[in-house]
C-alpha cells in the first residue's frame, strides 16, 4: 500500500476524507482534535451530522466561513494549506453498508464495508450515539472487524475471508447502522 504524505495533514493532523453516498462523491474531514487530547473528531454540523463537500473548494470555503466543530485554529489553518489538487487520506462508500448477500470472497466490498464501519465508530464515539455503539459493539459487528483486520491489515495466515462467517445475522446489523447513520449525514 502507498504510504500517505501530505505535510499540512502531517502538521495538523487533520485529514482529507473521500465519501461516496448515493453514488456520489463527497469529501470530508476527519483527524485529532489538538485541544482535547488529541481525540479523533469528524467535521460535523451544529446539529453533529457530518458535513458532505461536492469538492474541494466547497469544504475549504465551508472552513473558512465557521462550520468548524473541533480544533478551530488548526482546521482552519488546514483549510487554508489545502489545494484542489490534494488527495483524499482515505476513501470508503457508505452505501456498501446497505450490501445485502455478502459473500466471502468479495474482498473489496469486505474492504470497503471495514473503513465504513471504522468512520461511523469514530462518529458514534464523537457523538455519544448509544444506539450506534450498541450496534457497533455487537459481537457480529466485533467479529468480524477482528476478521477484517486479520485479512487486511495485520501479517497473518489468513489469505481469505473466513467462509463460515454468518453473513446472514451480519447484513441486518449493517442495515440497522445505515439507517441509524443517513439521516447524520449532510450533503452542504
Amino acid at each position: 500500500m502507498e504510504e500517505f504524505y501530505d505535510a499540512a495533514s502531517e502538521k495538523y493532523k487533520k485529514y482529507l476524507l473521500q465519501v461516496v453516498y448515493n453514488d456520489e462523491t463527497y469529501y470530508t474531514v476527519s483527524g485529532a482534535d489538538l485541544s482535547d487530547n488529541e481525540a479523533t473528531r469528524l467535521l460535523t454540523d451544529a446539529d453533529g451530522r457530518i458535513c458532505l463537500y461536492t469538492d474541494l473548494p466547497s469544504l475549504r470555503k465551508g472552513i473558512e466561513e465557521g462550520v468548524v466543530t473541533f480544533d478551530t485554529s488548526n482546521l482552519q489553518a488546514w483549510g487554508k494549506d489545502i489545494n484542489e489538487t490534494d488527495t483524499a487520506y482515505t476513501g470508503f462508500d457508505f452505501s456498501s453498508l446497505k450490501s445485502e448477500q455478502l459473500q466471502a470472497d468479495d474482498d473489496p466490498l469486505l474492504y470497503e464495508i471495514y473503513g465504513a464501519l471504522g468512520v461511523v465508530k469514530d462518529y458514534a464515539e464523537q457523538e455519544q450515539s448509544a444506539e450506534l455503539l450498541t450496534l457497533l459493539d455487537s459481537p457480529i459487528v466485533k467479529e468480524y472487524i477482528e476478521i477484517c483486520a486479520d485479512l487486511f491489515l495485520w501479517s497473518s495466515d489468513t489469505d481469505s475471508f473466513r467462509e463460515d462467517f454468518d453473513f446472514g445475522s451480519f447484513e441486518p446489523v449493517l442495515k440497522q447502522i445505515y439507517a441509524l447513520l443517513e439521516p447524520r449525514l449532510r450533503v452542504v
